[in-house]
């Protein structure tokens, strides 16, 4: 997904055993990539101003973001979908033309592999449960690299 969307990407193990809390693990991803965008031959003079989550609407994953990660780190945090309605957002993935599909599922009701869209939606709605599996019923990939990047990206 990152290299087909050009977007610089540092993954950050989080493992439980590791017995590093999740905000040192950040932390440090954090100045890794502070170095790589001021280290000699990098994009000088570059600092990190923000974070970005994808949180939808759960309020106590966001209330913990602000109340731990602000005050520890100093960034702004961003929340460009929160409490964006699942009808536009169902819109606007319907319109990118990305494929997606269940990469991973805790319920009966969801298996991995099967195509997320609309149908996929409704029924898992009538399911009670969450549509975008917000919860952790489920996880989805966007397979963004089988369209053209302007489309992935909502340019087109």
């Amino acid at each position: 997904q990152a290299e087909h969307l050009d977007i610089s990407l540092i993954g950050v193990p989080l493992r439980r055993a590791s017995g590093e809390t999740y905000s040192n693990r950040i932390r440090r991803a954090l100045e890794v990539l502070e170095y790589h965008l001021n280290k000699e031959g990098g994009i000088q003079n570059q600092h990190i101003t923000s974070l970005v989550f994808g949180d939808l609407h759960l309020d106590h994953i966001r209330s913990w973001r602000d109340t731990t990660l602000i005050p520890e780190f100093g960034y702004e945090l961003e929340y460009p979908l929160w409490k964006v309605p699942y009808k536009d957002l169902l819109t606007d993935l319907t319109a990118s033309q990305v494929p997606c599909i269940v990469a991973a599922s805790t319920c009966d009701t969801v298996d991995a592999g099967t195509a997320y869209n609309q149908e996929l939606y409704s029924k898992v709605v009538s399911s009670s449960i969450d549509g975008f599996g917000e919860n952790g019923e489920f996880h989805t990939l966007a397979r963004v690299w089988e369209v053209p990047r302007e489309m992935a990206l909502g340019i087109v």
